[in-house]
């Protein structure tokens, strides 16, 4: 049985010209997002982080979206965060064309054009940017709107060929694709990671001399070493007098230690303050 062509929607001008404005703007601004929180339709899930490494704020337009970027954020080896990443509609059109598969369009507007529905411009989550100049696009669901035993199969297939327009895009273009969902990240690690950023809004406190932060890491191993039944918080306090630096510039450095992997903790537990530091858990392998 021969295969039933697909109709594409078209390109509008009103589309070519929001396109225009936004690559303007992003030449005379630099990056931003091609959907913003306040321009989605997404509400009280959209959110919004300052990222100190890259000055600037990022968009991501639900809980689930947002979780992965306190963990890019972190690699060292990731030098820029493109997230809404507008890509160019006559490729995504032509790839779909190619596909058979509709590209994403509005309905809604298609009174406005003699009712043919005009094209929207496809975005990827995340487009991440290397130290070796590699790029890596990342594609974020919840996990159940890829089950079909949970989400209607039609939805998951539409679902599915979106993904799979933005695939054929990224092979194309030599940039890897992933999808992610809510279960790719360990939430404790997640969390750890939040709470350890907080150093980076606290420049002033950890930019100090290199024999400094020699000086206040060693301190900090050997204290909580020395202290491993003590709390955080106790551990901080001692060393804060022992080195004579103020508690606030201690802490700061610790988070700082800590989130370039410096001090070495359990990151599958939640950093309290007022619980000892989680430890690492050697186990022991029989080799008999």
């Amino acid at each position: 049985m021969k295969t039933k062509h697909v109709i594409q929607p078209i390109v509008t001008k009103k589309e070519r010209n929001k396109i225009q404005r936004y690559l303007k703007r992003v030449k005379k601004e630099g990056y931003r997002p091609w959907t913003t929180v306040r321009s989605s339709s997404t509400i009280g899930q959209g959110q919004i982080a300052f990222n100190p490494k890259l000055d600037r704020a990022h968009h991501y337009l639900s809980r689930g979206e947002f979780n992965p970027f306190f963990h890019f954020e972190a690699d060292p080896n990731v030098v820029e965060i493109y997230e809404q990443y507008p890509l160019p509609i006559e490729q995504t059109l032509k790839i779909a064309e190619e596909l058979n598969i509709v590209h994403p369009q509005s309905y809604q507007e298609a009174p406005d054009f003699d009712g043919h529905r005009p094209a929207k411009t496809m975005s990827l989550d995340y487009l991440l940017k290397h130290r070796d100049k590699s790029l890596h696009a990342y594609n974020f669901k919840y996990s159940e709107s890829l089950d079909p035993q949970l989400t209607s199969p039609q939805s998951v297939a539409r679902t599915e060929a979106k993904a799979k327009i933005e695939r054929t895009f990224c092979l194309h273009s030599g940039i890897t694709w992933t999808q992610l969902t809510e279960k790719s990240f360990d939430p404790r690690v997640t969390q750890n990671l939040k709470y350890l950023r907080e150093h980076l809004f606290y420049e002033s406190e950890t930019d100090v001399s290199h024999d400094l932060k020699v000086v206040v890491l060693s301190q900090l191993k050997v204290a909580f070493e020395q202290m491993s039944d003590e709390t955080v918080r106790q551990v901080l306090e001692k060393v804060s007098g022992d080195i004579q630096l103020p508690l606030h510039q201690v802490q700061s450095l610790f988070q700082l230690f800590a989130y370039q992997r410096l001090i070495e903790f359990d990151w599958t537990t939640e950093i309290d303050l007022n619980r000892p530091l989680p430890q690492v858990v050697e186990v022991e392998v029989y080799a008999g």
